[in-house]
């Protein structure tokens, strides 16, 4: 993945921050690294699929390594990492309307019985819930109440108005209230 970058990429980056060679591959392990753990889960919460989840942060890693020149501040590396994170979630999300799976075998129902997303989301109410809303709807509930980030926050690495996040934020809640969640005793009787 590394060697991927084009060279006038990687000049770009050495004159921004004045880095070469394994110093430039050093700085972005390193600041991916501190990363990865967390935006795993965020991803895996708003695909709600462990695999998926991991491709989306590999396809992540791989669009910010292409990216770093552009990167200006190394100190806005987490906010900028997750804005990528968050965009390749979102792609991954558009395209599972457009492809639809089908089981061939019994072979997915076990795998994604064993995967740990789906099986947290089952079995809470709220996260239930959460997999209920359209994917905008979630991506804004999941940046703001998980991540902790503020509207602002939310907004700048969704690459939105702050008032369309507060209005999808505002939306969600109230669907995540007046939906039953998949499985509750509510739901069945």
């Amino acid at each position: 993945m590394i060697a991927m970058v084009a060279p006038s990429s990687a000049r770009a980056l050495e004159a921004t921050l004045g880095l070469q060679g394994a110093d430039r591959s050093e700085l972005f392990v390193e600041l991916a690294g501190r990363d990865l753990d967390r935006v795993y889960r965020l991803a895996g919460l708003l695909l709600g699929n462990a695999a998926e989840a991991e491709d989306a942060v590999g396809d992540a890693l791989e669009r910010a390594w292409i990216a770093l020149p552009q990167l200006r501040d190394p100190a806005g590396f987490s906010a900028w990492f997750d804005r990528i994170v968050v965009n390749a979630c979102r792609d991954r999300l558009r395209r599972r309307k457009r492809i639809r799976f089908i089981a061939i075998d019994g072979s997915i129902d076990r795998a994604a019985s064993a995967d740990p997303f789906h099986a947290v989301l089952e079995r809470d109410e709220v996260l239930g819930r959460l997999a209920l809303l359209p994917d905008d709807e979630r991506a804004v509930v999941v940046l703001h109440y998980w991540a902790d980030l503020t509207q602002e926050a939310v907004a700048d690495r969704m690459g939105l108005p702050v008032g369309t996040v507060k209005s999808r934020l505002n939306r969600g809640l109230q669907r995540m209230r007046s939906a039953k969640a998949p499985g509750s005793a509510e739901e069945t009787r």
